[in-house]
């Protein structure tokens, strides 16, 4: 098991960053603090399942191909994501922002779809993109509609170690996305507003997060106003069927 948790590592590390293509394997080694030689041995034994790719003439590696027939078969089996699809669209189509998909996954939200702003400026997200609960709208709203027995636990475990951050101030975001159905937070470093709301089954258990990111140089009062009725309309006017 060892082993695989961490070959699990090397392809996270190697995932986690899309501005670098290729790795060495000394990249890799630095990169999780692992002994040259057993990291040689892992990427070695990831390329030859053809998980990873190696460059012939360089030696250099990368993600091999077989991760795009993975990603296919874990989209095609996910039923919120194709569900939900038609619901970005048309939330996009009134838009024309960058609109995404979140799931929770332990204890972060991830990017299971989206579909990025033709603007020039825009805010562009990956799919598999991830962030803890805690960190962003769709999170928040995730964390908003968690049963109320493993709430209190979930907050303490994923802000475990930052010692000087606000809980109370969570939970009163929290209590605010259940009064009004959807979460509306500044993101200062990135310049942007973004906008969540809950989706749910026709049980009427939450399923996913429907996002929208503008920038704030073209978010006007009037844009915030109207960004808000059409995604709230868009979410009451659906429910997921999960059978």
């Amino acid at each position: 098991m060892q082993v695989i948790d961490k070959a699990v590592e090397v392809l996270q590390l190697m995932a986690n960053d899309p501005s670098k293509k290729f790795w060495r394997v000394t990249d890799v080694s630095n990169g999780l603090d692992m002994n040259v030689s057993t990291t040689h041995r892992l990427m070695q034994s990831l390329r030859n399942s053809g998980i990873i790719h190696q460059d012939n003439s360089t030696k250099k590696y990368s993600l091999g191909i077989n991760f795009i027939y993975y990603g296919g078969i874990v989209r095609e089996m996910n039923i919120p994501g194709i569900v939900i699809y038609p619901l970005m669209q048309r939330l996009y189509d009134e838009l024309g922002e960058t609109v995404f998909v979140t799931i929770k996954d332990r204890d972060n939200c991830v990017v299971l779809e989206r579909i990025n702003s033709y603007h020039q400026l825009r805010f562009v997200k990956r799919i598999g993109e991830t962030l803890k609960l805690h960190e962003g709208a769709c999170g928040k709203v995730i964390l908003a509609y968690l049963p109320v027995s493993i709430l209190d636990r979930t907050i303490e475990r994923i802000v475990e170690g930052e010692e000087h951050y606000d809980i109370e101030k969570l939970k009163k975001t929290i209590s605010e996305v259940r009064e009004k159905g959807y979460l509306v937070e500044e993101v200062p470093k990135m310049d942007s507003t973004t906008f969540s709301a809950p989706v749910f089954s026709v049980e009427g258990n939450y399923v996913a997060s429907l996002s929208v990111v503008i920038p704030k140089c073209r978010l006007t009062e009037s844009k915030t106003s109207e960004t808000i009725r059409v995604l709230k309309e868009i979410v009451a006017g659906f429910m997921v069927d999960t059978v």
